[in-house]
């Protein structure tokens, strides 16, 4: 069906990983601002969907530095509504993606945030692939309905490990992203038990750091802002969508028999927009012939 055409890596940024001076805990920095811009560019969503969205793909893209090489996760988190849910999926080489479901990407309220977005109901759900088939999947509750903390709550349960989350961002009055940016501390197995209380104690009182709006993103400027931590590595990332024309045209069975040949006839082209990655994919008379056999 006319090559391989393949959505794009676009937007990319990177990660700092650190470790504390007393090498009892691993630090991953995100500044995902120039990721969120991108993504949101190709998604119409309000502001509440956006504000979720961009923390869901921030959290992820943090688990990137606990990865493997070969391994993926796909996280996906659920509100209370079944069909209204958050989809990202990243991989160990920096590829991260991120969208919503029809549900959302078409829910217009207003006057709702997060919590009320999830609901009571809500849950993570994340399915793990190691590789050679294997596939691994957990799910656990949002009691926290902030998607940040149940992130953590994630950790705690299904990986028994105690890892926190901080996330920090802004809009302006258009609803456009002015920062982006997040944090994952997770202490070593041997490392002081009051260590995790201690470092949540000092991102949260000074966060200032983090909000700064000009803060540099780059190597400096954000391992800067962690003192008692040294930098030893640097991860790549980037939007990445595996979508393919292939791999879409499914979706055109949804305009029915009689849509598809009557497009044929009239050697009228149809386009598909992935979801995704925003990427157009045009099907000709001849890939519609295909479909109608």
């Amino acid at each position: 069906m006319g090559g391989d055409e393949r959505g794009e890596a676009m937007m990319k940024t990177t990660m700092m990983k650190l470790m504390t001076k007393d090498r009892q805990a691993r630090i991953f920095l995100l500044d995902s601002t120039a990721l969120i811009r991108e993504l949101l560019k190709k998604q119409q969503l309000d502001p509440v969907t956006k504000e979720a969205l961009a923390t869901t793909l921030t959290m992820s893209g943090l688990l990137c530095g606990l990865m493997k090489d070969g391994q993926r996760l796909s996280i996906q988190v659920n509100t209370s509504n079944p069909l209204a849910y958050i989809r990202c999926d990243v991989e160990a080489n920096g590829n991260v993606r991120g969208y919503v479901s029809d549900e959302l990407e078409g829910r217009r309220a207003k006057a709702c945030n997060i919590a009320e977005l999830i609901g009571n109901r809500g849950f993570i759900r994340v399915t793990k692939d190691i590789g050679m088939g294997s596939m691994f999947t957990s799910t656990v509750d949002m009691p926290y309905q902030t998607i940040v903390e149940d992130f953590s709550h994630f950790f705690r349960k299904s990986e028994q490990t105690e890892t926190v989350f901080r996330y920090y961002s802004c809009y302006n009055e258009e609803s456009e992203i002015l920062y982006s940016r997040g944090i994952l501390f997770q202490p070593l197995p041997f490392a002081e038990s009051e260590l995790l209380a201690r470092w949540s104690e000092w991102m949260d009182q000074n966060d200032h750091k983090f909000r700064a709006p000009d803060l540099d993103a780059g190597e400096r400027g954000l391992s800067d802002c962690l003192l008692d931590a040294d930098l030893v590595g640097v991860e790549e990332m980037q939007l990445f969508c595996g979508c393919s024309k292939e791999m879409l045209v499914g979706l055109l069975y949804g305009l029915g028999q009689d849509e598809l040949a009557e497009a044929m006839r009239q050697k009228q082209d149809l386009e598909i927009v992935c979801s995704g990655c925003g990427k157009k994919y045009v099907y000709n008379a001849k890939d519609i012939v295909s479909l109608l056999k």
